[in-house]
């Protein structure tokens, strides 16, 4: 039992014409979201995520067909193909995960110098105190962060949930409003924090990097 995190990084913007041909794959709604974005890096992270999703389907031998999302209330995507996934972006990377186990969620986020002490209200205490008493707190901070988003992004409630009612102290599985979610971290991208947040226990999860 296996998901697959499927990601790309892009250093640079793609040649022209390489960009435009993957725009005309994806369907006109896509297209016109994608051209609307002002910073290039935006761009291509949501094109190249949706290129993700279309080679996760593919893998998993589904109709790799991006016509059929659809959208919860609280706007999170997903296909009516007993599958799921989930697309997060940082820096100049970006990675799907594909798994038709339950739900998923992602969450990358670029290590960088930041003052923690700007979120200390999205956390518990005994978050709080983990991150500072932790050997390096910076990356302690991240990786708080990335398991609360992760976990928020399966669940689908996003931006409704206060990242302060759920305490990821414990990585390995959390429990928010009776359902439980299982952690894994993802130490495949050097510079990034990466957490998988998943509903099945024992999943595995493979990372495969995809070149455009």
């Amino acid at each position: 039992m296996a998901g697959t995190i499927y990601f790309a990084n892009y250093p640079i913007p793609l040649p022209t014409t390489t960009f435009q041909a993957l725009v005309e794959q994806l369907p006109v709604y896509l297209q016109t979201k994608i051209s609307k974005f002002r910073r290039w890096e935006d761009a291509h992270a949501s094109l190249l995520g949706k290129h993700l999703l279309l080679a996760g389907l593919k893998a998993h031998g589904r109709t790799a067909n991006l016509h059929m999302l659809r959208y919860t209330g609280f706007g999170r995507p997903f296909l009516e193909d007993n599958i799921d996934f989930n697309i997060s972006h940082a820096g100049r990377m970006v990675a799907c995960v594909v798994s038709p186990y339950g739900r998923i969620g992602i969450d990358v986020e670029a290590i960088r110098p930041i003052n923690i002490n700007d979120f200390k209200g999205q956390f518990t205490d005994t978050e709080w105190a983990a991150i500072n008493n932790a050997s390096n707190p910076l990356h302690a901070f991240y990786a708080h962060w990335t398991c609360k988003e992760a976990i928020l992004k399966a669940d689908g409630s996003g931006l409704n949930t206060a990242l302060t009612s759920l305490d990821v102290t414990n990585k390995s599985m959390v429990t928010l409003e009776k359902n439980q979610w299982y952690l894994h971290e993802i130490k495949a991208f050097p510079d990034y924090a990466c957490h998988v947040a998943t509903d099945q226990k024992g999943l595995q999860i493979k990372v495969e990097e995809i070149r455009f």
